[in-house]
């Protein structure tokens, strides 16, 4: 099910963009990966593509039950062309029994001097009761996270290339806060004190 779709434009071109693309990490705000490993690179038809395996820190509440991984396992594969100068990358998680979470960017140059980052998200499978509920934390907890990441990115590219900084930032139309509190009263009311959640070993 699709939860999440946004943008965001920098004040920095896409051959800015691209020069921090392997220094996004480690930065003020993205204190949740802790570690950073290229699995697969390649240059196909003038195409950089590299698949990384990354760990992050991940927290998460769900009826009381509360998950703390210190090193969940995140794949990252990019795309990276110059020739039209456009960037994809898709990431997901692997070790979670909770959720499978899917996130695809796409960074293209949107002026001489302007980058749009086109984002998309998803969750692809989940093994927890109350999906509906499951998706109004998930919306707040990935959009707490898509703050962190564009402002890690501009932290990043303001150390490189000082200058103003300004984003313009989209929010996605499939966000319906009225729609989730409305989920999230029905699930609450559903649920019971013997409610527990099962996970698939």
């Amino acid at each position: 099910m699709k939860f999440f779709e946004g943008t965001d434009v920098f004040n920095y071109s896409w051959l800015q963009i691209a020069d921090i693309f392997w220094l996004r990490y480690p930065n003020p705000f993205s204190k949740h990966v802790r570690t950073e490993d290229v699995l697969y690179r390649e240059v196909e038809d003038g195409v950089l593509h590299t698949k990384r395996l990354l760990t992050k820190t991940v927290r998460f509440s769900y009826f009381g039950y509360n998950v703390n991984i210190k090193n969940e396992p995140i794949i990252e594969e990019s795309f990276i062309d110059p020739r039209n100068q456009t960037i994809k990358t898709s990431t997901w998680n692997v070790g979670t029994a909770i959720a499978q979470v899917k996130e695809v960017c796409y960074y293209r140059k949107k002026e001489d001097h302007n980058t749009i980052i086109e984002r998309k998200a998803w969750i692809e499978k989940t093994k927890l009761y109350l999906p509906g509920f499951l998706e109004s934390i998930m919306i707040r907890r990935f959009q707490k996270s898509v703050q962190k990441t564009r402002k890690g990115l501009e932290y990043v590219l303001a150390n490189k290339y000082p200058s103003a900084i300004h984003v313009e930032s989209k929010p996605s139309p499939f966000i319906d806060t009225d729609k989730i509190r409305e989920k999230a009263k029905k699930a609450k009311e559903m649920a019971t004190p013997k409610t527990v959640p099962i996970f698939a070993a």
